[in-house]
């Protein structure tokens, strides 16, 4: 059985690699010294290992979840804001999935970002915040400490999309990415607002026994869910806020593939599978998200079909199957409801369900999700190693690009045929003096 002291670690060691690399290690080290790489590869794998440990430990509890006493944050008056985490199936299994890809990124990242001499460093302590945050999101036991990470992710993406500054377009859609995503927000921040005003708390835990027993429902109930998938649909590039994705490319390969293709992309699926069982006592809500949810799964497919920037084809494909794991949640309706009608039948028998059909609704998408991102994870794992003869499939030729010089930058690929006949255009002609031909 693990400690919980170490639940705790999985979530607070990359943020003590930020600090090594942003504060104490900076004074004494050249900006393209590789301790920063290695600082924050040994403090990921290390919370890598202790997310697995956590997932074995989990898996031999009967009730699927290790209980964690919060710590009292802030007391005003009768109200009593606690820091807690959250080691159910859900969290933990994105625990790993979050450790798991970033470890790969950033060792993948030690040949991609060298002799890039003033931004190494800076990368890197980039890289530790976001894993930092990312971690602290799927593991926060309060919507309030949801919603603070979920901004300090948004803010790392930023900084990670517009890291070669230099470049226009790269500030661009950075500035494009943030300000998309904060229209979202807005819809978070007043769902927050709803669920406090009608529960005076913002303990998960607390709040989805409201829900499932009435004491949290009615209007209230819809509108929170909604501002609450509102968040869901900027953070997860769905229809209609989708449209900062494909820039964001901009930013160097290794990001795109951990930040915008496995791990932030997938924390809107994760904020409605957190919050299914407010959204199975609401038709209305749980009716929107598959509706929403199942449009971008042709709309987006569609128009990667005729891009030929490999990078915004692949942003398309992430968007296109996010919409798959919406409409999986947004479907999951009718067991939801089985679920509702037997905790309903318990508590009317005299019965305490000890808030197991309450566990069983917030994880109930982890299948949903962890599908999800184990497609993502396994095609960024053919991206990255260029399987040989893949590209003979009608869209082989997108899952070469980590073998074609400057694809992994960014650039349009040009066919074969096109490169060719530049070549002739280049080739120098007989007859122009010192150019001639032998």
């Amino acid at each position: 059985m693990i400690p919980y002291q170490l639940i705790w670690a999985i979530m607070l060691l990359p943020l003590g690699s930020f600090v090594l690399n942003g504060i104490l290690l900076r004074p004494f080290f050249k900006r393209e010294s590789k301790i920063y790489a290695y600082t924050t590869i040994l403090t990921i794998g290390l919370a890598c290992a202790f997310a697995i440990w956590a997932l074995v430990s989990l898996m031999r509890l009967d009730s699927h979840q290790i209980a964690i006493a919060p710590i009292n944050w802030l007391v005003i008056g009768e109200l009593n804001f606690k820091v807690g985490i959250i080691a159910d199936q859900l969290s933990i299994v994105m625990a790993v999935v979050v450790t798991f890809v970033s470890l790969m990124v950033q060792v993948y990242s030690i040949g991609y970002m060298h002799g890039d001499e003033a931004g190494y460093y800076r990368y890197y302590t980039w890289m530790s915040l976001f894993t930092f945050s990312m971690l602290g999101l799927v593991l926060a036991s309060s919507f309030l400490f949801t919603f603070v990470f979920w901004e300090m992710v948004g803010l790392c993406s930023y900084l990670l999309i517009g890291f070669w500054f230099h470049k226009k377009s790269a500030a661009d859609a950075a500035k494009k990415a943030f300000i998309t995503t904060r229209v979202g927000d807005f819809g978070f921040l007043a769902a927050l607002m709803v669920i406090f005003f009608h529960t005076h708390t913002f303990d998960i835990a607390q709040i989805h026994t409201m829900a499932l027993t009435g004491a949290f429902g009615g209007a209230a109930l819809t509108w929170a869910c909604i501002g609450l998938f509102a968040g869901a649909i900027g953070k997860s590039a769905q229809f209609p806020l989708h449209v900062w994705l494909p820039d964001a490319m901009e930013g160097p390969t290794p990001v795109s593939a951990l930040i915008h293709s496995a791990t932030m992309v997938c924390a809107g699926v994760f904020l409605v599978a957190r919050a299914m069982p407010m959204f199975v006592m609401s038709e209305s809500a749980i009716t929107t998200v598959a509706a929403i949810g199942g449009f971008p799964c042709m709309f987006a497919a569609l128009i990667g079909l005729v891009g030929n920037d490999i990078k915004r084809v692949l942003a398309y494909s992430t968007v296109s199957q996010l919409g798959y794991m919406m409409l999986g949640l947004g479907a999951g309706i009718d067991y939801s409801l089985l679920i509702i009608g037997r905790y309903r039948e318990q508590r009317a028998a005299g019965n305490t369900p000890r808030d197991a059909s309450a566990k069983s609704l917030a994880t109930s998408g982890v299948a949903v999700v962890t599908a999800g991102v184990i497609v993502m994870v396994a095609i960024l794992g053919l991206l990255l190693v260029g399987i040989p003869f893949i590209g003979k499939m009608g869209f082989g030729a997108a899952l070469g690009v980590a073998a074609v010089p400057g694809a992994q930058r960014g650039e349009v690929v040009h066919d074969r045929g096109r490169r060719r006949a530049r070549a002739r255009c280049d080739r120098p002609r007989r007859g122009h003096g010192d150019h001639d031909l032998p």
